[in-house]
């Protein structure tokens, strides 16, 4: 995605829309984001960053009468969108244009050189990180700048900030030596070509001693230039070099940086602005600064793996610490970490950005704008090849060597998504979360609810688990393809001792049950209502790692933030792992949902999904073309029917009615099921998502099925559980379980057994769940989230 906003063109000052280009779509096209209130104004020479991909951070510029040092935050989360104005504590900088602002993966921003109201260069950098309570703070940087510069390029690969050229004024440009520099927040030091800086480097005239127009350092030689990383690779393209305008790009590979976190994020303690206590030990840099080896790598990226590995080591060292409370470094907040992770491994898997549709907008077709002139040097890259002081130095390389990087995520057809799918499984780690977690949760005859409600795992297993379920989940396709048998299951809600029960009474994933001939599809809705989503989820994960083509998840409606801070699964995870590591964990979860699968389709003949078909859906391909990861803003009416549209209350009732759930969804009547099997030649649909009474209904003369596999729901329904045994010969069989009785006595009866069972009862009371199928509405009047 890119975001402008502001500039300056030959008829003055850019008005302050916010218009974004969302490039995750086939046809590319423009958005003019709506946003309330003041704003920072038009501007030009400032800097904009997304924090913790969620804050869009306007910093400094100039509104055409001074220079200004101001920090406006949009928050992408929250709608409407509305500019705030931010008062950041601690040392601000001064007032500056043409600076940089690059956000590491953790959340915190570094502003970066820039030039003040007299005109004069700037160096060094500033940190600004948002606390829990909201505060934002600024900090200086440690160590020595290699120079002042503005109209330069920076760019994060993990925590070491690559900044590159830039001008120093009055014809001056940036020496050979610090013409690339690099700070390296783990350790808090500055390098150039040289090694560690220690004192500022000067600048050089333009055209003074020049290099020759082949050599390393007069390649880098640039200002108004563009930069970006991909994973351990720094990009550059264009920018001004003697009053030439370029078109080259150049690629230098940053391989020392996946070594380098060695566990510190404290790296703005050195300058003595945060105490010591709060940093983790620290090294002198020349022992933790290991500089790029000078190897050449082809783009098509075998650092992939490596880069969630550092993200990984990063971000737990950043939690192991116990009095990061009050450290600026370590007030990033915990949701920037995950949402983060989860973006770096979207674009090292889709090779793009993916946070598309999060704007509501305008539309303009980019097609319509007026196309660049391309030239033959478009067709030219610089490799990184040698090594030197701190940095290696560039040769020119075919393009053609990158032509087929977009082409490594596609499934292409349905029919041979499995086959593709082969060399996905070979690059999946070993996790050993999962079988930890398998080992002691996959207890369909032995498992008992904790005591004190303890959870098995800390906060970092379970940031571990989600890792590897994620990346087999963001290489499956969006509808996915399976044979028969298949064992599937409904809603379950956190019920994890019904889950037990039914592994104990018809077989369990397990090489002990029956995993080796059939396969197992769960249809979402797996946390909320219950009291033990952290078990459910969980163990359904690492089931998926294990066994990645024998168990499915697809995505259910409570499988989203949004429904499940509400419903339970939020309280849940703070209420047993304590407010910040739980926040973390739900967040992080979360961050996975939208990457699930949304429906299967199994043998070409029977489709699974977790709603229905609603009004919008009329052929699988709807369902097909929805890109992931998704949330419910980003996605359309067809993902919306998907998840929360139910059929009419018999089959009497065709057509498409409004739904009690509330307003804008609909229910649909068997006219709709028979129309839909016949365009798409299935022979049946079988979704969840609506508690009956049997665990299973059929409607539209049997050509759909309800699922649900939660006994006595919310403890009021008294309702059956059922399971649906899908045959080789696509003949399906449902298989019950019933409610237990009530225990007269337990053992485990204490206080905290109480709270247990009394935490969720209190949250179903004031959110009631929607009525068993069948059932007449209750006569109370509740909002329409109440029926969620």
């Amino acid at each position: 995605m890119v975001v402008i906003q502001g500039g300056i063109g030959p008829t003055g000052l850019s008005s302050e829309d916010l218009h974004v280009l969302d490039l995750t779509q086939v046809r590319p096209r423009w958005h003019r984001v709506a946003v309330q209130g003041p704003g920072p104004g038009p501007r030009y020479g400032h800097v904009m960053a997304l924090v913790g991909q969620r804050f869009l951070l306007a910093i400094g510029g100039n509104d055409g009468n001074a220079t200004l040092a101001d920090v406006w935050s949009l928050d992408t989360t929250a709608k409407p969108y509305e500019w705030k104005r931010v008062e950041p504590e601690g040392e601000c900088p001064s007032p500056s244009m043409y600076a940089t602002a690059s956000a590491r993966g953790d959340g915190l921003l570094l502003l970066c050189g820039g030039r003040d109201a007299s005109g004069v260069s700037l160096s060094g950098a500033y940190g600004l990180a948002k606390h829990r309570d909201g505060r934002w703070e600024w900090a200086f940087a440690p160590g020595v700048a290699p120079s002042s510069r503005y109209q330069h390029a920076a760019t994060f690969v993990n925590a070491r900030l690559h900044v590159m050229g830039g001008s120093q004024g009055r014809g001056r440009i940036v020496e050979d030596a610090s013409d690339v520099a690099v700070l390296d927040t783990a350790a808090g030091a500055w390098l150039d070509r040289k090694g560690v800086v220690t004192y500022p480097r000067p600048g050089r005239r333009h055209g003074q001693d020049s290099p020759g127009a082949d050599s390393p350092t007069e390649l880098t030689r640039r200002c108004r230039h563009a930069a970006a990383s991909v994973g351990s690779m720094v990009y550059v393209y264009g920018g001004l070099r003697n009053g030439v305008l370029l078109d080259d790009m150049l690629v230098a590979d940053d391989s020392a940086a996946t070594e380098t976190i060695a566990g510190s994020i404290s790296s703005l303690a050195s300058n003595g602005r945060i105490p010591h206590s709060h940093a983790t030990t620290r090294t002198e840099p020349q022992a933790s600064l290991p500089m790029m080896d000078g190897s050449m790598r082809s783009s098509n990226g075998d650092s992939e793996m490596h880069v969630d590995d550092i993200s990984e080591r990063h971000q737990s060292q950043a939690r192991r610490s116990s009095k990061a409370v009050e450290s600026l470094v370590e007030a990033s907040a915990a949701e920037a970490e995950a949402i983060s992770a989860a973006l770096e491994r979207a674009r090292q898997s889709n090779g793009k950005l993916e946070q598309g549709g999060r704007f509501e907008s305008d539309v303009q077709d980019v097609n319509a704008l007026p196309k660049l002139p391309t030239t033959n040097s478009l067709s030219k890259v610089v490799a990184s090849t040698e090594s030197g002081g701190a940095l290696g130095g560039l040769v020119q390389l075919s393009i053609d060597q990158f032509e087929n990087e977009g082409r490594r995520v596609s499934y292409g057809t349905p029919e041979n998504a499995s086959e593709a799918r082969k060399p996905v499984d070979r690059q999946i780690p070993v996790c050993n979360v999962s079988k930890k977690v398998i080992s002691q949760l996959l207890r369909p005859r032995g498992w008992k609810p904790p005591l004190h409600r303890q959870f098995i795992l800390d906060c970092n297993e379970i940031v571990e688990l989600c890792e590897c379920a994620e990346r087999i989940f963001s290489m499956e396709p969006t509808v996915l393809q399976l044979r028969a048998p298949v064992k599937i299951f409904g809603d379950l809600h956190g019920q994890f001792g019904d889950l037990m029960r039914l592994f104990d009474e018809y077989g369990s994933p397990s090489t002990a049950g029956d995993i080796s001939y059939i396969d197992y599809l769960f249809l979402g809705d797996y946390v909320d209502r219950g009291q033990h989503s952290l078990e459910t989820i969980t163990l359904l994960l690492a089931l998926k790692v294990e066994y990645p083509r024998n168990v499915h998840l697809i995505r259910g409606n409570h499988e989203a933030a949004d429904i499940n801070a509400l419903f339970g699964f939020r309280i849940e995870c703070v209420e047993r792992m304590g407010e910040r590591e739980g926040g973390f964990v739900w967040r992080r979860i979360n961050q996975l949902f939208d990457w699930l699968p949304l429906a299967a389709l199994i043998e070409n003949k029977i489709i699974c999904m977790h709603g229905g078909i609603g009004r919008s859906i009329s052929h699988v391909g709807q369902i097909e073309s929805l890109q992931r990861p998704i949330t419910m803003e980003t996605g359309s009416v067809v993902l919306m029917d998907l998840l929360w549209s139910d059929p009419t209350e018999n089959d009497s009732v065709e057509g498409l009615r409004p739904n009690a759930r509330g307003p804008g969804l609909v229910t649909f009547g068997p006219d709709r099921v028979l129309e839909f099997c016949k365009n798409n030649d299935l022979q049946l649909i079988i979704r969840a998502h609506e508690c009956v009474m049997d665990g299973f209904e059929r409607f539209a003369q049997g050509h759909l099925i309800t699922l649900f596999s939660a006994t006595n729901y919310c403890g009021t329904a008294n309702n059956a559980g059922a399971i649906l045994v899908l045959g080789r010969d696509l003949i399906v069989v449902p298989k019950l379980i019933h409610p237990l009785p009530p225990a007269l006595t337990s053992p485990d009866f204490s206080p905290d057994r109480l709270v247990e069972d009394t935490w969720m009862q209190e949250l179903n009371s004031q959110r009631p769940p929607t009525p068993t199928r069948g059932r007449p509405l209750p006569s109370t009047d509740h909002d329409s989230v109440a029926w969620i």
